[in-house]
C-alpha cells in the first residue's frame, strides 16, 4: 500500500496517495506515516489526517507489543519492532 501511495503521489494524485498511506500506516508502515507528514506540511493533508495516522500507528504498536519483543529490542537495536522517529 505504501508503494501505491508513492506512485499516486508521483502522478500528482495526492488524495489517493493519502488514502494508500493511511491504510499502510494502520499496518505499521512508518514510511507511510512520514509520507502523510510530508503531505500535511505541503498542504495536501489536514492536521486531522495526520493526527489520525499517528493514532493508527500507535494502535498498531500497542497491538504487537509483547514482553519478548521488548526484551529483544533492549538487547539489540537491530531487534526493534518500532522505529524511532522525529514524529
Amino acid at each position: 500500500m505504501h508503494n501505491l501511495g508513492v506512485n499516486e503521489k508521483e502522478e500528482g494524485r495526492m488524495d489517493r496517495a493519502l488514502k494508500h498511506y493511511i491504510i499502510a500506516t494502520k499496518d505499521g508502515c512508518i514510511e507511510s506515516l512520514e509520507g502523510i507528514k510530508r503531505l500535511y506540511s505541503d498542504g495536501y493533508a489536514t492536521k486531522d489526517d495526520y493526527a489520525k495516522a499517528l493514532r493508527s500507528y500507535q494502535a498498531y504498536l500497542d497491538e504487537i507489543k509483547s514482553d519478548q519483543r521488548d526484551e529483544a529490542a533492549a538487547a539489540d537495536d537491530g531487534n526493534r519492532y518500532y522505529e524511532s522517529s522525529s514524529l
